[in-house]
């Protein structure tokens, strides 16, 4: 059984070939590659076999070209018309149940009022007995979102 630091190593090594590792994580992979003695050969072997596959591609597919025949086929295959990649804001909503969108609409706008409510109350200077009103106002408006919260909660059971 590998030990734990074994185990993070060797999941580290095809990040590292890859050019896919963090440097913190690259230098505590080396270190642990030049003190493990089951380590290094695990990792020289891959080192190996990731020459040899990326050789072996640099020398056939990167070169090589697709016939002219290939992009027809392709082309053959595509719809004549393009299709409409982008749906409509009215197709999303119709699928949308009215019983749930009327009070998650409401919830919103009442959630709006609220924050206006609140930025005039902390951009607006104190003065007396004018702020008490509008915390009660608050105070009203987030009780009805709560219990439109519960009610849509409801109806989604």
């Amino acid at each position: 059984m590998l030990k734990s630091a074994c185990r993070e190593t060797r999941e580290r090594m095809h990040n590292y070939l890859d050019g896919d590792i963090s440097p913190m994580d690259e230098k505590a992979m080396r270190d642990h590659v030049a003190r493990c003695r089951d380590c290094a050969p695990a990792f020289e072997r891959l080192r190996q076999s990731d020459r040899a596959v990326r050789s072996h591609y640099e020398a056939t597919v990167a070169n090589a070209a697709a016939p002219d025949t290939f992009w027809q086929g392709v082309s053959d295959q595509l719809p004549a018309q393009p299709r409409r990649a982008r749906r409509r804001r009215a197709d999303l909503l119709a699928k949308i149940p009215r019983r749930i969108l009327a009070p998650a609409a409401v919830a919103a706008a009442l959630m709006l009022a609220v924050w206006g409510l609140e930025m005039y109350e902390t951009a607006s200077p104190e003065r007396p007995g004018r702020s008490a009103p509008v915390r009660k106002e608050l105070a009203k408006i987030r009780a009805s979102i709560l219990d439109m919260e519960a009610e849509l909660e409801q109806q989604w059971r």
